[in-house]
């Protein structure tokens, strides 16, 4: 009983400790001394969002997710080549009319929370991406008056990422509680919680 009590013990530490980083001086000092650094950017979205374009109930889970590569010059605080977006595919999930006893909404085609169009610097450490969000044809509910359905048109409307760009001597850091950043055990990504549901995980690789 104590051997057994002893490995689960153990075990509990291993993964309390993977959990909790303490500073790295180390990796701190490598990514400081880091001229060129090239990311790989991992965005992604989870979150309860409208999917049927108005003011009519219909919601869903949705997941969605964008990646962008880009290289970064610490010293000139400026982009090497090109900023690469590519965009995922939203799921949805647990579609209903929110907040009443009616059917959910029937989506006539693909919903998609983010769609990429353009990207652009907008100061010296933030990259804009502009997008659509495109809203698919469907049948709602004619809630409050009665739970018939009617079609109603699809369309489009704006939408913009904002995507941070930062140092990866944070990867140094050590994890602290209700902290924005979260540092992998492996310390070789770290991951940042955006606006609107989104996360961004990003992986550097040393450059120069």
């Amino acid at each position: 009983m104590h051997t057994l009590l002893a490995i689960v013990a153990g075990l509990a530490f291993a993964f309390t400790s993977s959990q909790s980083l303490g500073y790295d001086d180390a990796v701190a000092a490598k990514w400081s001394a880091a001229k060129i650094i090239k990311y790989h950017v991992e965005g992604r979205h989870e979150g309860r969002e409208s999917v049927v374009l108005g003011d009519y109930e219909g919601k869903a889970d949705v997941i969605d997710s964008v990646t962008v590569d880009f290289t970064w010059d610490l010293k000139a605080r400026k982009m090497v080549g090109p900023i690469v977006v590519t965009d995922g595919k939203s799921e949805l999930r647990n579609i209903k009319s929110d907040g009443t006893n009616c059917p959910p909404p029937q989506l006539k085609g693909d919903y998609e929370l983010f769609q990429s169009v353009s990207n652009s610097m907008t100061s010296a450490d933030q990259i804009q991406i502009a997008g659509k969000r495109i809203y698919p044809a469907a049948s709602v509910s004619n809630y409050p008056g009665s739970c018939s359905m009617r079609s109603i048109p699809g369309g489009k409307e704006d939408a913009v990422l904002w995507v941070p760009v930062t140092g990866a001597e944070v990867l140094g850091a050590p994890n602290r509680p209700g902290s924005p950043v979260t540092i992998a055990a492996d310390r070789k990504s770290f991951t940042m919680k955006g606006a609107e549901g989104w996360s961004w995980t990003y992986t550097p690789t040393l450059v120069q």
